[in-house]
């Protein structure tokens, strides 16, 4: 049987609305973003200045991780004409989302410092990926 070809604006209102629209808590989020196998390598700088508990960083792979799985599991469904919004929405959005990344505050200032002591500015670069289940070819 073949499936039904899914009209691409309405993929995009549901994703908007029941994704975007209506984020969990932050608990509920940080606990999914776990789940979502997002890997994390240190390019440059001290990874143990990270604040894991960042709100825009979590908000931000979950988002992520959202868009991700819900384009795996409907792209395989558009047909040719639909394709191109589909790509070029999500694409849009997830170029949004990385710009997003680039301007969170990642490192926690101590609490001990002085807010008089100028602190040197450090540079973290990383890499974060998601590992991707490998699927058995037979």
């Amino acid at each position: 049987m073949k499936q039904k070809k899914l009209d691409v604006m309405n993929l995009i209102r549901e994703f908007q609305t029941n994704v975007l629209d209506r984020p969990p808590s932050f608990e509920q989020m940080l606990s999914e973003v776990r789940m979502m196998r997002f890997k994390v390598r240190p390019l440059q700088g001290d990874i143990s200045v990270l604040n894991v508990s960042n709100q825009t960083l979590v908000e931000t792979l979950w988002r992520l991780g959202k868009m991700d799985a819900f384009v795996e599991s409907h792209a395989q469904n558009l047909d040719k004409k639909n394709e191109t919004t589909f790509y070029h929405y999500f694409d849009s959005l997830h170029k949004h989302l990385q710009e997003r990344l680039n301007t969170v505050q990642l490192a926690e200032r101590k609490r001990t410092q002085s807010p008089h002591q100028h602190l040197k500015p450090s540079i973290l670069e990383m890499e974060i990926y998601k590992e991707r289940k490998k699927r058995k070819v037979n």
